[in-house]
């Protein structure tokens, strides 16, 4: 796998919150940019490997693209996997949360693409990696204002 971005954030809350926000990614599109929609695609719980999503988001030079995310694994409070079926990227999303007190948490969050070809790494894998980056900074940014307002 290729790391794209990853970026740490401390929020001014509960772990518990921080993690039962992040981990129903309903709420995606709330805090990360580019996301335009995202619904469930299934009747498990948030937070539950299998869990499936259909996610809208826009694409530069393509425009909005809707893309499959399956929950692969979790921990309760400390961690959620999410894997999309977006070829040729096949990106991998992994945040993990910390709890540094009761009242503040620190969340990493991840994003790899699980391409694994040399073209792919010569080509695709440094644009996206400038893209999501971006996106990353602002994301965890509007994450920590949105679970410390409440």
């Amino acid at each position: 796998m290729h790391l794209l971005a990853e970026n740490t954030v401390e929020i001014a809350c509960p772990v518990t919150a921080a993690y039962q926000y992040a981990s129903n990614l309903e709420h995606f599109g709330q805090w990360f940019p580019r996301v335009v929609a995202i619904r469930p695609a299934n009747d498990l719980a948030h937070g539950e490997p299998g869990k499936v999503y259909l996610e809208t988001v826009v694409i530069p030079l393509r425009g909005k693209r809707a893309i499959k995310i399956v929950v692969r694994e979790a921990e309760h409070n400390r961690l959620l996997v999410t894997e999309g079926a977006f070829p040729p990227l096949l990106p991998r999303m992994q945040m993990q949360f910390r709890a540094l007190s009761d009242q503040s948490c620190e969340v990493r969050w991840q994003m790899f693409s699980r391409n694994r070809g040399v073209l792919a790494r010569l080509t695709l894998i440094p644009l996206a990696r400038r893209l999501v980056r971006q996106r990353a900074v602002l994301g965890l940014a509007a994450l920590k204002r949105k679970l410390e307002a409440g």
